[in-house]
């Protein structure tokens, strides 16, 4: 097993766990992070990339413009104004997966790739299928058992950009597909130093419950976006698809169990659940550096749902009392405790 030295700890009104949640999407800590990860987008490129026979993914590609003075230097106090320049090759790119709904311009992904921007990585914020502006790119719906196109995009990534090191970041539902390709990585010849996982989508069934039992406001926020997304889709593709009453649909696992019977192969909605679904003896057969974070207070991801999970040879499950579902806010400054552990695990 291996170690790293840092921990999360948060008291008082942070500790709560919808705050946390909320803030780490929020437009307001967008802004209060904004100087952090300007430099990452003003040097983003988009890329297409090949993800199986007529299948294509989108990402922004950030290529590093120097190397830190320090390792170990705060990103904030950086100079992105003026930075130093690299003598020398930039050897190592992060790629990152945002959530369900969420996109390579969500808060919580802007925070971490910025940091490592600003470290001196260079950056590949990956898109799932019909998320950013992919929507026209395929037909076909997403759905979460589409694993072999991201595999085989992060391994045009690979092809394509040639670094010495590489590193996995996941957050969320694309925590599971950053372990699920982990799970994989020697089928397709991927290559990755470190992957981590923040929060991720451990036991599907268990999160739907989450989110259908659980305080409206997520299931209001997934509705939202799911329902444009569908609305867009039903745009591009209208001689495919008329989505009609289910665009409006307040029912998460009715819209659910309808997009699984329709416009999947599978049969029902816990064959597809379990497609996807993490255990330990699948996460076991991961042999790539591993740390998986978890809060028990987390309202989307029901800490249970991890039940019967332990550390392992690679693997390292982190469990914290507080950081609320892809938060771990540390201060009101919006500073994320996530932001500087990638750091810290990637330095190893």
């Amino acid at each position: 097993m291996y170690f790293t030295r840092t921990n999360y700890r948060v008291t008082g009104v942070l500790a709560n766990p919808h705050i946390q949640s909320l803030l780490a999407s929020s437009k307001l800590r967008r802004r209060l992070k904004f100087s952090s990860y300007a430099p990452l987008i003003e040097n983003q490129s988009d890329v297409i990339l090949h993800a199986g026979e007529k299948i294509r993914l989108h990402g922004f590609y950030s290529k590093a413009l120097f190397r830190p003075l320090a390792q170990n230097l705060p990103a904030s106090t950086l100079n992105l104004t003026h930075p130093p320049r690299s003598k020398g090759k930039i050897k190592k790119l992060a790629i990152l997966i945002h959530g369900w709904e969420g996109s390579a311009d969500s808060t919580y992904l802007l925070s971490a790739a910025g940091s490592l921007y600003s470290a001196g990585y260079s950056v590949f914020r990956l898109h799932l299928r019909d998320h950013g502006p992919s929507a026209q790119l395929n037909e076909a719906l997403f759905h979460a058992a589409r694993l072999e196109e991201v595999a085989l995009a992060i391994q045009d990534i690979q092809h394509r950009f040639d670094y010495d090191e590489y590193f996995l970041v996941g957050f969320s539902l694309g925590a599971n597909f950053a372990l699920r390709v982990g799970m994989q990585a020697e089928r397709y010849g991927l290559d990755f130093q470190h992957i981590v996982a923040i929060s991720p989508v451990l036991c599907p069934a268990s999160t739907m419950k989450a989110l259908t039992d659980g305080p409206f406001i997520y299931r209001k926020y997934f509705l939202k976006k799911w329902r444009k997304a569908l609305k867009q889709k039903e745009q591009l593709f209208p001689e495919l698809y008329d989505f009609g009453e289910l665009a409006q649909s307040t029912n998460l696992s009715a819209m659910t169990e309808h997009l699984v019977r329709v416009h999947t192969d599978f049969e029902n909605v816990t064959d597809y659940f379990n497609s996807y679904t993490l255990t330990q003896d699948q996460l076991e057969k991961i042999s790539i550096k591993t740390d998986l974070v978890l809060a028990e207070d987390d309202p989307v991801i029901p800490i249970d749902s991890s039940s019967g999970l332990s550390s392992s040879e690679h693997l390292r499950l982190r469990v914290f009392k507080h950081g609320g579902h892809c938060g771990f806010i540390k201060n009101w400054r919006g500073d994320s405790w996530v932001d500087r552990e990638l750091l810290s695990l990637f330095s190893l």
